[in-house]
């Protein structure tokens, strides 16, 4: 019932200390969404035939310990209830000795295709999920984001890349919780590590279009993150809480 995969974390999704970067943890969270929506009979296949696909809306992360270079981590998924158009979604990751190293609570939303609007998802969707109710569910996401400083600290400008378009035509999730590290100073990122991490999409990032990253002090290692399009829209707003050096 609860879907569970064994992921080696490899080089290539380390940064310079040998830990899982946050984009890509990010990557693996959706990548086991992504297999057990096939499993249960209502992945993109699926949706696609019926003009719709699945949306992330909200993810809270929080963590433990990063998992390190070469180490296997058991990630487990399960949908965790629904409420009018939100669909819950859990995730808890192990390390091999069966320890807790994260656990991430997420919602989604069911996208039209055509009309680009959002609906709700159809009774045969929510039938799937039944079986799921009687789990104890993760804290569902909640709460407003602190207000945005008076000035942001930080500032950086990007444009997606080519690899960083997903099959929906927008910018894929994880790509955005890269961004947020992009905007902060790499002598912060080199002594801290995020241990928290609350991101909302509030629009779809599209090809060729410049955004803007925007990151300010909210508090002690406690940051208020904006992510902007050409028109000044917000595409994603996030809040993160960092702690110093971790051991070894």
């Amino acid at each position: 019932m609860i879907y569970s995969e064994t992921y080696r974390i490899r080089n290539y999704e380390t940064d310079p200390e040998g830990r899982l970067w946050l984009s890509a943890l990010a990557n693996l969270l959706q990548d086991a969404a992504d297999c057990h929506a096939n499993q249960l009979g209502v992945g993109r296949p699926e949706l696609l035939a019926w003009d719709l696909a699945w949306v992330l809306h909200r993810l809270v992360l929080s963590v433990n310990r990063w998992p390190r270079l070469g180490e296997s981590i058991t990630l487990e998924t399960n949908p965790s209830g629904e409420e009018r158009v939100y669909i819950y979604r859990d995730f808890r990751g192990y390390d091999s000795a069966g320890k807790l190293l994260f656990t991430a609570t997420s919602t989604w939303l069911v996208l039209n295709l055509s009309t680009r609007r959002l609906t709700t998802p159809a009774p045969e969707i929510k039938r799937l999920f039944e079986p799921y109710r009687h789990l104890e569910h993760l804290p569902r996401p909640s709460g407003k984001f602190p207000a945005a400083p008076g000035t942001w600290t930080y500032q950086t400008t990007l444009q997606p890349r080519h690899n960083e378009i997903d099959a929906n035509l927008h910018v894929n999730n994880g790509v955005y919780f890269q961004w947020l590290l992009e905007s902060l100073p790499f002598d912060f990122l080199a002594t801290h590590h995020c241990h928290h991490v609350d991101l909302v999409f509030k629009a779809e990032g599209q090809r060729g279009e410049t955004v803007q990253v925007l990151s300010g002090p909210v508090g002690p290692n406690r940051f208020v993150h904006r992510v902007l399009n050409p028109q000044q829209a917000e595409l994603v707003v996030a809040l993160s809480t960092w702690s110093g050096p971790e051991a070894s």
